[in-house]
């Protein structure tokens, strides 16, 4: 089953094969999980954790309207990507998440040369849309024209999100790590 390519396993999931989706979900258990994490901080892994699950929910509720048009990951990462948008905008309205991004930006790493700490930090002062773009790209894979399809975008918008995220962790990274890079 593993030969089988996503397009192939999510239709053969829509007629029942419940093997299809164990795959998977075995196949992205792990970059889709990681992909909530980086877009909704560290201090909400709990949250990231319900939008993983509710991704899958929604897989499985529209299992019968999929159409194989499109790469398999676009589709689950376009599902991800509106849940992570109805967030934001739940969470912007919270006072409680305002000050939970004032606290995580506020702290202070040991930048004693952990450039996977440093990293996480300066990924965090990343605006959404650029950390998305950048996740979707350099952590996803995802070329341009599918993180246009999935976040609903022009290109040109992508690439601009890419290039100012690409020169804000590198202005970040020097600042924080100087010569140790």
């Amino acid at each position: 089953m593993d030969t089988q390519t996503d397009e192939t396993l999510m239709v053969n999931f829509s007629k029942g094969d419940q093997r299809a989706f164990a795959e998977l979900y075995q196949r992205y258990k792990n970059p889709l999980y990681r992909y909530f994490v980086h877009q909704l901080g560290t201090a909400q892994h709990a949250r990231a954790e319900e939008l993983y699950q509710d991704v899958w929910y929604r897989v499985i509720d529209k299992r019968e309207s999929y159409a194989p048009t499109a790469k398999f990951t676009t589709w689950l990462y376009h599902i991800a990507h509106n849940l992570v948008i109805d967030e934001h905008r739940k969470m912007m309205s919270s006072s409680a998440y305002t000050q939970s991004l004032k606290d995580e930006q506020a702290e202070t790493p040991d930048w004693d040369g952990d450039k996977q700490t440093a990293i996480k930090a300066c990924m965090a002062l990343l605006a959404p849309l650029q950390r998305e773009a950048f996740l979707l790209r350099h952590e996803a894979g995802f070329e341009s024209a599918q993180i246009c399809e999935i976040v609903g975008a022009k290109a040109e918008a992508v690439k601009t999100r890419l290039r100012y995220a690409m020169d804000q962790l590198r202005q970040c990274l020097t600042k924080k790590l100087g010569d140790r890079q």
